[in-house]
């Protein structure tokens, strides 16, 4: 294992070559989506490692509909939230996802997108996706999955050794891709391998592996697109997430999100692939504004008090704040830091 740090805003920790062992919602890259009823998708082992799993509590439709109320304030439609699931952890690599493994589909996304807050404006990995790229020294050809209008794509005009292609299901949004003059086109991921396979230097998903019902196989199949040192950079909510120990957050549970990833998680992914793991987190806020921010999120509500207006309800409430801030600083450490919301993964090819 080692491990490093910068004057930069992430940090990056990775382990020694990992190899031992041998539809995505928004942007809809596969096709293998689960036929018939939700119970089709069952599934009673790890869909990553295939080992054993245990269920750690139940979460009932009626449960996730009024968490997304709670948080965009509508409802959504009818159909949208397909059922109950469990919540189940692997016992092997300590991954935690659903079951069944059925993924929000067209009339959920349909929705969330229609939600200003929804869409990211930019995303911190993205500034060390360049860096990694700038640091091969080489030529480099790069496939972006679930490219969307393509904000990611256009961040690379400054480095011309890269040649950057996206793919996107969204007809609407490969129009808007193409009309900015970026190479995105609407085709899946099958296809792609069909032409290209192993001819890819890096392949890029921004936030779409825990979307997915089959992560496993999708990254299986990711992994035909890499060149000899190529690698899958993918980004991925950190779970738990900081304030989760107060509640679950009902955007990072199905059927929003099937799987919720940890470093235990990744390293077991890594195994499965054989390819050798190296990640990077934002630096995390410091347990005081965490615990600030989240002990008003539970006295008055999420989000309803900013700023200055904060410390009268913490000084109401210190016993509350001390509490908290404690849940805080005992927070996970990975590489030695306090565990940011987010991590950047690199899955490496040696050969």
């Amino acid at each position: 294992m080692r491990c490093c740090s910068s004057a930069r805003p992430w940090r990056r920790w990775s382990r020694a070559n990992a190899s031992r062992s041998t539809a995505a919602p928004a942007n809809r890259l596969i096709t293998d989506r689960p036929s018939g009823g939700i119970r089709a998708a069952m599934t009673a082992t790890c869909p990553v490692c295939a080992g054993p799993g245990a269920v750690i509590r139940h979460l009932g439709a009626d449960e996730i509909a009024r968490g997304l109320t709670a948080v965009f304030g509508a409802a959504p439609p009818a159909g949208a939230v397909p059922g109950d699931y469990d919540i189940v952890r692997c016992a092997d690599c300590g991954l935690v996802y659903a079951d069944p493994m059925l993924a929000g589909g067209a009339a959920f996304y349909d929705w969330l997108t229609g939600f200003a807050k929804y869409h990211a404006q930019g995303r911190w990995e993205w500034a060390r996706i360049k860096d990694v790229l700038a640091d091969e020294g080489r030529a480099l050809r790069l496939l972006e999955l679930g490219a969307g209008q393509g904000d990611f794509l256009a961040t690379l005009s400054d480095l011309p050794q890269i040649s950057a292609e996206g793919i996107d299901l969204s007809e609407s949004s490969v129009r808007k891709a193409q009309a900015r003059g970026l190479d995105v086109r609407r085709d899946t991921l099958e296809q792609v391998i069909a032409k290209a396979a192993g001819t890819y230097d890096a392949v890029v998903l921004s936030h779409v592996l825990e979307h997915v019902a089959t992560p496993g196989a999708l990254m299986g199949a990711v992994k035909n697109l890499l060149a000899p040192k190529g690698r899958i950079l993918f980004s991925v909510p950190y779970s738990p997430m900081s304030r989760e120990y107060l509640h679950d957050d009902v955007m990072n549970l199905p059927p929003h999100h099937m799987t919720r990833w940890n470093i235990s998680a990744l390293g077991g992914l890594a195994r499965v692939l054989g390819l050798e793991l190296e990640t990077w987190m934002p630096k995390a806020k410091a347990p005081w504004k965490r615990a600030l921010k989240h002990t008003c999120d539970k006295i008055k509500g999420e989000g309803r008090v900013r700023g200055l207006a904060r410390l009268p309800v913490v000084l109401a409430n210190w016993g509350e704040f001390r509490r908290i801030l404690a849940d805080h600083r005992n927070r996970e450490r990975v590489g030695g830091q306090m565990a940011a919301d987010t991590i950047l993964v690199s899955l490496k090819k040696q050969a």
